[in-house]
């Protein structure tokens, strides 16, 4: 295996050293790569608020079904439920 990361190691120093390759990969860093992550990003946050607002809906469900006088652990148990269901059903 210390063969095979010398390698690797002298590769990328001549990489690195060669400033045709540096140029070409700053520019598919940056035509390619950064917009490919801008827009997952963009995606990710997207799907977060989504399942925020769903959790939030199911939290408010599962106070209010358990009525006034349920412990914060039944309310609890009655969510957990609730997002297991969910899960399962794939939502």
């Amino acid at each position: 295996m210390p063969i095979v990361r010398t390698i690797l190691m002298e590769a990328a120093r001549r990489i690195a050293s060669n400033p045709e390759l540096r140029a070409r990969a700053v520019n598919v860093a940056q035509q390619e790569v950064l917009p490919r992550a801008k827009t997952a990003a963009r995606k990710a946050g997207e799907e977060t608020l989504r399942q925020r607002e769903l959790l939030r809906a199911d939290i408010n469900a599962a106070r209010e079904r358990a009525g006034e006088q349920a412990s914060n652990a039944e309310v609890a148990g009655r969510l957990l439920r609730r997002v297991a269901k969910r899960v399962r059903d794939g939502e």
